[in-house]
């Protein structure tokens, strides 16, 4: 008989060990995407359940954040009960799910079980917590449909997760016994090429592992074809990114004139393709610039829109999206960047938004508002201030000036030629708001011939502003200014004319609000003409102006591509929300469009592409592209949604009575 080994002994541990333990891996990232019901959330899942603002701690997860939240993921829409069992020092916290139904959540010494019923969406749901930052709030679990709900396999047979990457190398290690079947989907060229790695996992321990490479964006799909299966261990080191080569440079400071168009439609615009005469003026002043062809606003509401055309930083970090917000003072804004510079700087704007009262004259040393009611005083214009100031103004200077046309239910001034109405009455603002408000106040549509006429009027509007855009041009060449200062012009947000079922903007981000003209004309020594096709936004301006300048600030946008320079289309994307508190967004990445819709977790996917139907809907055929830009928009949102809130409220009521009349004339309330 053989001696006894002592090696026997350290394998009988692994013997009748289990071969699958329920501890979970806690360095998985908070984006993970998964295809099944989630039923707990509990320490032990880590961080496959954290979403953002907690911290795991012993046995509970300790909220680190004021605003801080779970998701949840569900397979379908159903009503069901919640079972959040917490611990509160401090006063009363809110909890909601999906911001729609709030509850508040009374302190406990030690921890408690409450029962909530919510109606959770099909996809992702938000489970957040708002507290005070003296309140101490500890949640050790919340469990769906019954108290004592336990915490399933990360995989069982069928079920898969996605997890999305930047390029770089990883490895992940599960346990189990089963097989497994490993996706990779990376980009090349707007296409998700597939490659499968099929894995078996059992013997004595049931671990399985893999290491994998993304040299371009992707995704990681895990699924349980065979068995079951629970995360261990996953690490991924990403590449650091590539930093951007020097830049042209400014030899002096020229002047810089923004000229903004409420409201424009891009594809309302003859440099943009449209087939009426809308914009001659401004097609002319192309042809002396640098056209960006997919550019897009960040928000499809004014305020929040050119909040972050003045700050360069995304509305999710300036926190100025909805209807009360204004600006915050300790944001630095273009006009204060100029200023060190020597630039005296103006706005001139024809719309209440833009004002002082929601922070916007911040560095600004002439504030001028242009009334417009019935176009009373004809003799004062967005031009005729702009040439009265100029001729006080030093140089260099600054001046942003923002037309309210073609915003809804705008209409051209009385003495300004309609041409795109032949035949019929001369529109009116009343007429305007008929048409627009039919839908939401008696649940008609407008017909295709109510349509057209709003469309007729809109293209009338477009065309008043490219008369006022033709008139500060020629000012400026008339002075010697046009040829060595920068000139923009670009719009806040689009207005949706009834393409996809759609009226007006600020609840929708389809393509036709939230793309935007984006038009600079660079000095003139700097020989910068042409198109750009990549995609660009308006937090790129900030930036763009920083970068002429010879410094890089540590901004949301990034430096605008130059015609030569990079300007094709690549992996970037850029990002779009509706302004109220549970927003919609809309990403563009390449040829694809995705949105999603949290209040009730719908996702849509329309291809941009030449041959294809841009009103189309195509989600259903393309699941890869949805699973893709979902997992994508997630880590986008988990980066800049996890920002401190120093938003600034404005009590509404306080406005005076002709804002708040033209508010209501706005469709704002």
């Amino acid at each position: 008989m053989k001696p006894f080994h002592p090696l026997w002994l350290l394998l009988v541990p692994l013997l009748f060990a289990p071969a699958c333990s329920h501890e979970a891996a806690r360095d998985l990232p908070v984006t993970m995407t998964w295809d099944k019901d989630q039923e707990l959330i509990a320490p032990a899942g880590g961080a496959t359940n954290v979403w953002e603002g907690f911290r795991v701690d012993e046995d509970a997860f300790t909220a680190e954040k004021d605003d801080a939240q779970f998701i949840l993921w569900r397979a379908r829409t159903e009503r069901v009960p919640l079972f959040v069992e917490y611990s509160l020092q401090g006063r009363p916290v809110q909890f909601s799910v999906n911001v729609r139904k709030k509850l508040r959540l009374p302190p406990a010494s030690s921890f408690r079980r409450e029962k909530l019923e919510f109606r959770l969406n099909r996809g992702l749901n938000f489970l957040r917590f708002s507290k005070t930052a003296k309140d101490k709030l500890r949640v050790r679990a919340i469990a769906v449909g019954r108290p004592q709900a336990e915490s399933p396999r990360h995989l069982r047979r069928g079920e898969a997760f996605a997890l999305f990457h930047r390029p770089g190398r990883g490895r992940i290690a599960l346990q189990g016994r089963g097989r497994l079947e490993l996706t990779l989907q990376r980009t090349d060229g707007g296409t998700l090429p597939a490659e499968v790695v099929r894995l078996r996992g059992g013997g004595l321990t049931g671990r399985v592992s893999h290491s994998f490479e993304f040299s371009t964006l992707g995704v990681l799909r895990v699924k349980a074809t065979e068995g079951s299966f629970d995360v261990r261990s996953y690490r991924f080191d990403e590449r650091p990114p590539v930093v951007e080569g020097s830049r042209a440079v400014l030899a002096g400071t020229p002047n810089i004139y923004i000229i903004l168009s409420d409201a424009c439609q891009a594809s309302h615009l003859g440099t943009y393709g449209y087939g009426r005469s809308t914009s001659p003026q401004i097609d002319a002043f192309a042809r002396d610039a640098v056209v960006y062809e997919n550019a897009y606003t960040n928000a499809v509401f004014t305020r929040s829109s050119v909040g972050t055309l003045l700050t360069g930083l995304f509305p999710d970090t300036h926190k100025t999206r909805v209807l009360q917000a204004a600006l915050p003072s300790r944001l630095l804004t273009l006009p204060e960047y100029l200023k060190p510079k020597g630039y005296r700087s103006c706005i001139i704007t024809s719309t209440f938004g833009i004002s002082t009262r929601f922070g916007f004259t911040q560095g600004v040393d002439n504030y001028f508002r242009v009334a417009e009611k019935a176009w009373a005083e004809k003799d004062v214009s967005i031009y005729q201030q702009l040439r009265d100031w100029l001729k006080q103004a030093p140089a260099p200077h600054f001046c942003y000036m923002h037309y309210i046309h073609p915003h809804f239910p705008k209409v051209p001034p009385p003495d300004f030629p309609v041409s795109f109405l032949p035949g019929k009455a001369r529109p009116t603002q009343e007429r305007m708001a008929q048409l627009v408000k039919k839908r939401s106040r008696t649940g008609v549509r407008p017909n295709a011939e109510e349509l057209q006429e709003i469309t007729d009027i809109y293209d009338s509007s477009v065309a008043w502003v490219d008369s006022e855009v033709g008139k500060i041009l020629a000012l400026l060449k008339e002075r010697g200014d046009y040829d060595d200062s920068i000139i923009v012009f670009l719009a806040d947000h689009g207005e949706a004319l009834g393409e996809h079922r759609v009226l007006g903007h600020g609840g929708n981000v389809y393509e036709e609000t939230s793309r935007v003209p984006l038009i600079i004309k660079y000095p003139r020594s700097m020989a910068l003409r042409g198109r750009v096709n990549a995609l660009t936004e308006l937090a790129d301006v900030f930036p763009t102006v920083a970068s002429l300048f010879g410094q890089r600030l540590t901004l949301d946008g990034r430096i605008l591509p130059l015609p030569g320079t990079g300007g094709e289309m690549d992996d970037h994307m850029v990002v779009s929300r509706t302004f109220n508190r549970c927003p919609i967004y809309g990403l563009r990445w390449r040829n694809w469009y995705y949105i999603i819709d949290f209040n009730n977790s719908q996702e849509e996917l329309f291809s941009l592409a030449p041959d294809a139907d841009p009103l189309r809907e195509v989600g259903a055929r393309f699941p890869a592209v949805v699973t893709f830009l979902r997992a994508r928009f997630l880590d986008w949102y988990g980066r800049f949604r996890n920002q401190e809130d120093y938003s600034v409220e404005v009590n509404l009521k306080n406005l005076p009575a002709r804002e708040i009349e033209e508010m209501k004339t706005l469709g704002y309330l």
